[in-house]
């Protein structure tokens, strides 16, 4: 099930030198096959798009290709397209490899719905691994009823597989089931960060590492409590402050990514 917050992506392809749609599809997919698209890509490809027979577009499904290891994207050509069904058939694979060599999981304290988004979608881009939401103290969807909360967790999926359509990648983000703070500590990895502007340590006074896992943890609006951040602190979590202003929460995280991902990963 996708969201409203389906994209696509224009993504040039070296076999046909055009701009073409890219998807995510939950499905096995390899050249040669004949496959029948679901029907939240069908209504966006008709009505939305306005695709006809002939016209191609670029599917990934973030698995690797049968006996190849290697990920990447499937270039498809649309042989059948009604409101109702539409068909495809994969002419060929492109391996890709987009995927940053450092594993980065944020964990991000659960902010109104809009701010939520855009972190989720911007971190994705960023090359970020896992996302975990965390239930905080000043978060108030700690109230949320299991109904609604599965509600949530489809639509922050859809916005990580919209921001993996657009950013080529080919590895499908998972957003994880929230969890409250106390739940984050079996999550181990090289360096754990929590940003804080009240901290004393900066980025350039960080050891010299070369970590292949980075935890980051995030507060919501209006920050974390004082005993949150006494609990972070005792279970591995370095503070961290990014110069003299204070940032908001959607901005915090972006901005620790990307200097995370610049030291240690693919960014530069």
């Amino acid at each position: 099930m996708r969201g409203y917050w389906l994209y696509f992506f224009n993504y040039a392809t070296n076999v046909t030198n055009m701009r073409v749609s890219r998807f995510f599809i939950d499905a096995s997919l390899s050249p040669g096959q004949h496959l029948t698209l679901p029907p939240h890509l069908i209504n966006y490809i008709v009505n939305v798009l306005r695709l006809k027979k002939g016209d191609k577009i670029v599917l990934f499904n973030g698995q690797p290709l049968a006996h190849n290891e290697q990920k990447g994207d499937f270039t498809a050509s649309i042989t059948e397209v009604t409101k109702r069904n539409t068909v495809v058939h994969i002419e060929s694979f492109t391996a890709r490899d987009t995927e940053s060599p450092i594993q980065i999981h944020l964990f991000q304290g659960i902010s109104r719905s809009e701010r939520m988004d855009f972190t989720i979608q911007k971190a994705v881009e960023l090359g970020v691994t896992h996302i975990t939401p965390i239930f905080t103290q000043r978060s108030n969807s700690g109230k949320l009823d299991a109904r609604r909360l599965d509600k949530k967790m489809l639509h922050w999926q859809s916005v990580a597989i919209s921001a993996c359509e657009q950013s080529g990648r080919t590895t499908l983000v998972k957003v994880n089931k929230p969890v409250h703070i106390e739940k984050i500590e079996p999550f181990k990895a090289d360096i754990n960060l929590l940003l804080s502007p009240d901290a004393q340590l900066s980025i350039s006074e960080l050891p010299d590492l070369a970590p292949t896992s980075v935890n980051i943890f995030i507060g919501p609006e209006g920050g974390l409590t004082s005993e949150e951040i006494e609990w972070a602190s005792t279970h591995g979590y370095q503070q961290l402050k990014l110069g003299t202003r204070i940032l908001r929460t959607e901005t915090a995280g972006l901005a620790i990514l990307s200097i995370v991902q610049f030291l240690w990963g693919d960014l530069g």
